[in-house]
């Protein structure tokens, strides 16, 4: 069975810094495949390096440069990391995940995440197979869970949970 793995932007942080999670999420990559995030998600770990580097100093250059190379290799590879886009530009998306961003406290990056894994391409799977959200953040994990979606958050639990 191959099950689709959404991973937010903290999730995808900590794949390239050694964070709390970082070490149970690398055993669960190295044995599982089928990984997607959005754009925006995409966009967020970047900054997110941006500023562990260049404003807080807790990674140095070679860690930033190699971290960002390391990211755009991986989306680039046949069967690394899918990247997923609704079109946010359409006006019933985006009214949509602003509702879920109003309805949960989110922001848009998350808010769309939730909207993808709710209406993406792999929505239509149940069961074993349903997708999963890799996260760490407490928000959009319960976000998701209210929303009946299936989410692993990797600072609370080793492991996904089965269904």
């Amino acid at each position: 069975m191959i099950r689709t793995h959404y991973l937010d932007a903290c999730a995808i942080v900590k794949l390239l810094v050694n964070e709390e999670g970082s070490d149970n999420l690398h055993a669960y990559c190295a044995e599982h495949s089928n990984f997607h995030t959005t754009s925006l998600c995409l966009g967020e770990a970047l900054g997110v390096l941006k500023v562990k580097h260049f404003y807080r100093n807790e990674i140095g250059r070679e860690h930033y440069f190699s971290g960002t190379e390391l990211l755009a290799g991986w989306t680039a590879t046949l069967g690394g990391l899918e990247i997923e886009d609704v079109k946010l530009n359409d006006r019933s998306v985006f009214h949509e995940v602003e509702r879920l961003c109003k309805k949960y406290s989110l922001d848009l990056s998350d808010g769309l995440q939730l909207f993808t894994l709710k209406n993406g391409a792999f929505s239509v799977l149940s069961g074993d197979s349903e997708p999963i959200l890799i996260t760490a953040d407490d928000d959009l994990a319960h976000a998701v869970e209210s929303e009946g979606g299936r989410v692993w958050n990797v600072l609370k639990d080793s492991e996904p949970k089965p269904r």
